[in-house]
């Protein structure tokens, strides 16, 4: 009798494993291997085996990583697919709503798909005192959780925020969960995508996105496959740690990511001749245009698919979020101007180098030194005043494709202190027009503002003090001097080809009366210039006409009250700060002239003769 229960009991465990073995069998490594959800992507790197266990590193909650998620799901090749959402529950119904799933079975999709929510957790005010939580703790928590869904072989688990089940402070613990967790997907034939990254911050969203992956190659290593959604000057980029497909392993490649119409990625192929995609974007959103009301004005037809805003606070509340989309701001005069300043310092900084703004203007013209100014900002195009509201449709539409790849400042009130010349205006002696003119070009450097030096050449029969008098500039930051047989004058923020029509404004005579030679330099011209002026003043001091050319009153010299009321109170501590550096410089450059007082004597000041000329002939 216990013989043959003993026989009995034998032959049922021996069928029982033997049937698990087929299961495993059929179910595991007979299973058609699976793909990521990436369109045009060779099959070296798409491919997902059956029991493997693959690492994304992408942002979260992001356009990139939701289009990743969806279509990966959509294109399993099994029923068994469980997608975790770092989300809350409201979140991850709705999205799971838009994609079409409202109580029915929604058609293209896998039989047994699970949407899950994995909330973020609460942050208290001691986090950082809290003792870390134990190694594997984490981990086992995650698969518990899952568990009460069900584990079956040949099926795709994506997790979306993955780098919350694991010890990364512990780089041994780290390695040790990613071997555990390698092995047990391995053996019950799982396969999962761990989506690891952290939110973007707001304030510099994909601005020269670098992603350090030392302190992760301890999981990295027990992964079948590492990749990385990256953005590099805006552009999204699948770079390819390591990727195994059978007994092919790929490493190193890199590709360019577009999203095609539907909201999938895709590979940016090379464009053959009369091939080009349309459909390929650079962001799901950039065919959307968001414009400020001050833009449209009173046009009697606006495009239909414009999003018109009151005010420009509006408009950058809209593009909250905006990755690709088209902004257009509106400058309309110098009272408003650091507020247009900082709007599009925030857009750039918060949506990153694929956003395209413009800024029109709609009222007063932008000086070039602060066209430029808007240009480092963070704005793509600066639209003149008298374009026609037509043209201005088709410049926005030849934005679209493009990258914003200058460099950005941090803090825009640095840019916007050096755009603004400063109070120096009118005569000085070399010493202090060459300290205030080298203040001037370092300050302008981080703009990369054009500055002029014109080197006028007085006649003999010219009196210095009669070319000077008829020197008479009118913006802040234009300054002149004199040397023994030349006329300085230095140009603040002016343009090479402006400079003929700035010196016509600045003399009351024609030019020709005053110079038989004029010199135009800039660049590096005017740096070997004031190096040549200062040495010659050193040999011997030039005439210091300061006495009969006072300076003149400091009333913030800007070309009208617009421009005086840009200068909000942080500005005006930026100009205190230079003002202050500046004095300084013309400290120092009055006493390295005085140095070698005792070897010359001192220049005599130009006074006015009284005297009579001689009559002819006597």
């Amino acid at each position: 009798m216990n013989d043959e229960s003993n026989r009995s009991s034998g032959a049922t465990s021996l069928i029982a494993a033997f049937a698990r073995f087929v299961r495993a069998r059929v179910a595991g490594r007979d299973a058609a291997p699976g793909r990521i959800g990436v369109d045009a992507l060779p099959d070296d790197l798409a491919v997902l085996a059956p029991g493997a266990l693959y690492a994304v590193h992408v942002a979260p909650r992001s356009p990139e990583c939701d289009a990743l998620i969806w279509a990966t799901a959509r294109a399993a090749n099994t029923r068994h697919v469980s997608v975790v959402l770092a989300r809350e529950r409201a979140e991850a119904a709705a999205r799971a709503r838009e994609l079409g799933f409202s109580g029915a079975a929604a058609q293209g999709w896998p039989r047994r798909l699970n949407v899950l929510a994995m909330p973020n957790e609460a942050a208290s005010a001691d986090a950082d005192s809290e003792p870390p939580a134990l190694a594997l703790a984490r981990l086992y928590g995650g698969l518990r959780a899952l568990k009460r869904f069900g584990f079956r072989a040949n099926a795709l688990y994506i997790v979306e925020g993955a780098e919350r089940w694991f010890s990364w402070r512990d780089p041994a613990a780290l390695a040790r969960e990613g071997r555990l967790l390698s092995s047990w997907c391995e053996t019950r034939g799982i396969t999962m995508i761990l989506l690891l990254g952290d939110a973007a911050s707001d304030d510099d969203l994909d601005i020269d996105e670098t992603q350090a992956s030392a302190s992760r190659s301890e999981l990295n290593g027990a992964c079948a496959g590492v990749a990385r959604v990256r953005r590099s000057h805006g552009e999204l980029l699948w770079q390819v740690d390591f990727w195994r497909a059978g007994r092919a392993l790929a490493t190193g490649d890199v590709h360019a990511l577009r999203f095609n119409e539907a909201g999938r990625l895709s590979i940016a192929a090379p464009e053959r001749a009369g091939d080009a995609r349309r459909d390929a974007r650079l962001a799901p959103d950039e065919a959307r245009v968001v414009v400020s009301r001050a833009v449209v004005g009173d046009e009697a037809w606006v495009p239909r698919d414009w999003e018109v805003l009151a005010d420009r606070d509006a408009v950058v509340a809209a593009c909250d979020g905006a990755r690709g989309a088209t902004v257009v701001l509106a400058h309309r005069n110098g009272a408003q101007f650091e507020a247009l300043c900082a709007a599009v310092h925030t857009l750039r900084r918060r949506c990153g180098r694929a956003l395209k703004i413009a800024v029109v203007e709609r009222g007063e013209v932008l000086r070039h030194q602060y066209e430029l100014l808007m240009l480092s900002l963070g704005a793509n195009l600066v639209v003149g005043r008298d374009v026609p509201f037509s043209r201005l449709e088709s410049l926005l539409q030849s934005l679209q494709g493009q990258l914003y790849t200058r460099p950005l400042l941090s803090d825009y009130r640095t840019a916007l202190a050096a755009s603004l010349a400063d109070a120096a205006l009118g005569y000085q002696n070399v010493a202090a027009f060459c300290a205030q003119t080298q203040g001037a070009l370092a300050r302008g450097a981080v703009l990369r503002l054009p500055h002029v030096l014109v080197k006028l050449t007085l006649p003999p029969a010219l009196a210095h003090v009669d070319a000077l008098a008829w020197c008479r500039p009118r913006r802040a930051g234009d300054v002149f001097t004199a040397d023994a047989s030349h006329l300085y004058v230095f140009l603040f923020g002016c343009r090479l080809a402006d400079a003929d029509a700035a010196l016509a404004r600045i003399f009351t005579v024609p030019v020709e009366r005053v110079a038989k030679d004029v010199t135009y330099l800039s660049d590096d011209g005017i740096g070997a210039q004031l190096q040549a002026l200062e040495a010659e003043n050193r040999r011997a001091p030039s005439a210091d006409y300061s006495d009969l050319f006072a300076a003149t009153a400091p009333v913030i010299a800007m070309e009208d009250k617009a421009d005086a009321a840009t200068e909000s109170e942080s500005v005006r501590r930026s100009r205190a700060e230079l003002d202050a550096l500046d004095a300084v410089l013309n400290q120092e450059a009055r006493r390295n002239a005085t140095d070698e007082g005792p070897l010359h004597p001192p220049a005599r000041r130009a006074v006015r003769a009284h005297m009579p000329l001689a009559e002819p002939g006597n």
